[in-house]
């Protein structure tokens, strides 16, 4: 049987439960913010671990063969702000969910879409960086640091045309408003005080202009590109998530040697699934980045890129291999 694992309000999830359904083929999805509504339960020294979805109580260590780790999400996510409890209770209760969840991996024999641990470490945008130029992709050239020195002599050494963008996650979330920390085009930095440089370390990168832009989404051995292009033909911001509006995603295959490469790079990761970034500059191709879990129903609809299919495919795939070894 297959399992999802996710949240209530992840539409991508809903484009690959209907495709399962109309396949007639039987799975659990588990939006994490309804555990606390209903129970889980480990037991031990048998293990086995039961969850509770609509009163009917499913245990995962005996039919589960396949999990499609989405994105799961936190207890009190569907709770009103003003009826949760304080932010420390809050975090124990996401700890203590957190560990009960994580003993899923425990259970031998499970195909993960994508393993949690290879996940993670496919986060980090340094191991991302250095797993591409390890494999033969072509890499900007990259300084990640707080010291305003460093970043200087990347820019000089670009005559003083650079980007930058965040280490880690992208995401400020305050009381009132979230912010995302997009990737922005840099040529001085007389005019940032060094004490905000130095607060943390920042992606300093040589910029690729000009430049058009591929989401690559690789699902096992199935690779879909798509090229991202401005509606009224004009070149591109530096992050076309900026004016995601006012562009069009054009599928269109890669040169063979660099959809090997994508195919690669994910096998390398110990990945199922990744959605890779990549800009073609004066004719080569660089890696960008990689989201492990990324997103990618903007592509299914109304682009009708048949992603939800291809990964309904791999997780059928690997179910019924389990099922008949």
């Amino acid at each position: 049987m297959i399992m999802i694992l996710s949240n209530k309000w992840d539409v991508t999830v809903d484009f690959v439960v209907a495709e399962l359904q109309s396949r007639h083929i039987e799975f659990l999805r588990v939006n994490t913010e309804d555990l606390i509504k209903g129970c889980a339960t480990v037991s031990l020294p048998d293990f086995r671990i039961r969850v509770s979805k609509r009163d009917k109580i499913h245990d995962i260590t005996q039919k589960i063969n396949v999990i499609w780790n989405r994105r799961p999400g936190k207890p009190f996510d569907d709770f009103p702000k003003d009826q949760r409890p304080s932010e420390a209770v809050q975090s124990f209760v996401n700890d203590q969910w957190y560990s009960l969840l994580e003993a899923i991996q425990l259970i031998p024999n499970i195909t993960w879409v994508n393993d949690p641990k290879a996940n993670d470490a496919a986060e980090n945008k340094i191991r991302q960086l250095f797993i591409a130029s390890k494999i033969g992709f072509e890499i900007p050239e990259t300084v990640i640091t707080n010291d305003p020195e460093h970043a200087k002599y990347l820019l000089n050494r670009h005559n003083k045309n650079a980007v930058t963008k965040a280490l880690y996650s992208p995401l400020i979330e305050e009381p009132e408003k979230d912010y995302f920390i997009f990737t922005n085009t840099i040529r001085e930095l007389n005019q940032i005080p060094e004490e905000d440089i130095r607060i943390s370390p920042t992606i300093f990168q040589q910029a690729l202009i000009p430049k058009f832009d591929y989401r690559i989404t690789v699902i096992g051995e199935k690779v879909f590109s798509v090229r991202i292009e401005r509606k009224d033909g004009a070149n591109l911001d530096i992050d076309w998530r900026t004016e995601k509006r006012d562009i069009d995603f054009i599928q269109q295959k890669l040169p063979p040697d660099i959809e090997k490469l994508c195919c690669r790079y994910v096998q390398e990761c110990n990945l199922l699934f990744g959605a890779i970034d990549l800009v073609e500059h004066k004719g080569e191709f660089y890696f960008l980045e990689i989201n492990p879990n990324g997103e990618w129903g903007w592509l299914q609809k109304p682009h009708n890129v048949p992603i939800a299919e291809a990964l309904c495919d791999l997780l059928v795939y690997y179910d019924k291999r389990l099922n008949t070894a």
